[in-house]
């Protein structure tokens, strides 16, 4: 694979990820299903639902239709395969529910593959945070440099 090839490859599966949280978010089921194989495992600390259907019905059950919120993904470092038929990405992601509390922040890490020249999600590990509650242990020094950036609790 030539740096051109891999700069292709990287900008499609961007475009893929990216497509994730705007279909979850807006409850477009048909859109969602378009990024994934058939065999996917989705996998959140350590507990595993297997294919498509089974992670389909999970999604459209986590909440209900009506529910808005949002999911905030950073960028993507991808790694794409030498044959550029597999990569791997990694996306920090942060899902902020109705009342504006994070609920979730996590990392996703993606298997892809390209299957009849587009690329798909056939695994994804959602490895959570663990929430900690308080304010973050933080020394003086960041403090003092941070405090005016951060957000007071009542």
């Amino acid at each position: 694979m030539d740096a051109l090839d891999e700069l292709i490859a990287k900008e499609a599966i961007r475009d893929l990820l990216a497509r994730y949280p705007m279909a979850f978010d807006d409850r477009d089921w048909e859109a969602w299903e378009a990024l994934w194989t058939d065999d996917l495992t989705w996998v959140v600390d350590g507990k595993a639902i297997e294919g498509l259907a089974a992670v389909r019905e999970f999604m459209i059950g986590c909440l209900p239709a009506e529910y808005v919120a949002k999911h905030l993904c950073g960028p993507s470092v991808i790694d794409v395969a030498p044959d550029g038929q597999s990569a791997r990405a990694r996306t920090d992601v942060v899902w902020i529910a109705a009342n504006y509390d994070n609920q979730i922040v996590a990392r996703y890490v993606d298997d892809l593959v390209k299957r009849d020249g587009r690329w798909l999600i056939r695994r994804r590990e959602e490895i959570p945070v663990r929430y900690v509650p308080g304010p973050p242990p933080m020394s003086e020094a960041s403090l003092d440099l941070s405090a005016a950036t951060m957000r007071k609790d009542p």
